[in-house]
């Protein structure tokens, strides 16, 4: 399947807009029907961005949101003399309701998206406490998009903070290659630590270059009606071997409540590697694959519009992918989680 970039918290393209602005279907336009040019009053913003919220997202019943008692509540609020700040305000807390790190608001000079997925969780990564553990060489690629260095005794370590970027494998090629220059690499420690996510494309770029064969590891039902248990057929996402440089030693990956979006598909890439041990903190639980909405005013509203389960039909959506070894660690103080995985490399055979 052709799929799209996956963000966190970044924009998409505009897609079908003012079908559901005007409150009419593809179909409907097919039948020659064309939609006016919407209002952009702020009781038709209000109930626009509520529509579109109706009609796309996938997770009401796991939420437990009945979106028709919440539009109930909060679209009686907004008037036609509703100020735009009060508008925001009013949206944002209208969508808090279903608490998903994907849905979000953005008008000139204000944005909203929940963040109450990572934000009440102990961060668990610090640049400077993971500092301290580093050897040389120290390098990085396309201006940060990867990063490594060499840790003690034969061990490998190598950073992605995004995968929002492109370029994302040809870093950890550029990383493979340094690290393996100065002499054998007997494990390596990857950390998408804090990385909110960006394009599934990319984290399966960097998967394969860790993987040995290609398997299944996510499973997807697009949104595809109006009713909120309208869903399309399920589709599966596969990642394969890939890419200049390849390592298939010992591998663990670090992880913590930031890990998010795409860096979730790269954690459930690299479990279809059964000798990958995961360290850390449980992931975000964000799944939804957002499409952004352009509403009657310019705002942008963004919601997720699939349900994305584990290669095993595991629903994670607001749960999140547990470690296999969980640790925590003071980003002031000592790396526990890195010091845990350098450890359990070290150990194993």
């Amino acid at each position: 399947m052709k799929r799209r970039a996956r963000i966190g918290p970044w924009r998409r393209a505009v897609a079908w807009t003012g079908l559901a602005l005007a409150g009419l279907s593809p179909a409907a336009c097919a039948d020659g029907l064309l939609p006016s040019d919407p209002s952009d009053d702020p009781v038709t913003v209000a109930r626009a961005a509520w529509q579109e919220v109706d009609q796309y997202y996938p997770w009401f019943a796991l939420k437990g949101v009945d979106w028709d008692a919440v539009g109930g509540e909060f679209l009686p609020r907004v008037t036609s003399t509703t100020v735009d700040t009060e508008l925001f305000a009013t949206l944002a807390e209208m969508l808090g309701r279903l608490r998903d790190g994907h849905l979000s608001l953005e008008s000139p000079g204000h944005r909203y998206a929940w963040d109450g997925w990572h934000a009440d969780y102990p961060p668990n990564y610090g640049v400077l406490a993971a500092a301290r553990y580093l050897q040389p060489p120290i390098g990085a690629a396309g201006g940060g998009v990867v990063s490594w260095a060499r840790l003690r005794e034969g061990m490998g370590y190598v950073r992605i903070p995004s995968f929002g970027n492109e370029g994302v494998g040809d870093g950890v090629d550029a990383a493979l290659t340094a690290l393996a220059a100065v002499g054998p690499v007997d494990g390596i420690v990857i950390d998408v630590r804090s990385n909110g996510g960006g394009s599934d494309t990319q984290a399966e770029e960097a998967a394969g270059r860790f993987i040995e064969n290609a398997a299944v590891y996510r499973r997807i039902r697009y949104k595809g009606g109006p009713g909120h248990e309208d869903f399309g057929p399920e589709l599966t996402s596969t990642v394969s071997p890939q890419g200049a440089q390849r390592f298939t030693g010992r591998v663990a990956v670090l992880q913590n409540r930031g890990t998010f979006s795409a860096a979730e598909d790269f954690i459930l890439a690299m479990r279809t590697r059964p000798d990958v041990t995961f360290i850390g903190d449980t992931t975000g639980g964000g799944s939804g694959n957002p499409i952004a909405r352009e509403l009657p005013n310019g705002w942008i509203l963004s919601v997720p519009r699939w349900r994305q389960l584990t290669a095993d039909g595991e629903v994670y959506e607001g749960i999140g992918l547990a470690p296999d070894l969980l640790a925590s660690t003071d980003p002031a103080g000592s790396d526990f989680i890195l010091e845990r995985a350098i450890q359990l490399l070290i150990r194993t055979p």
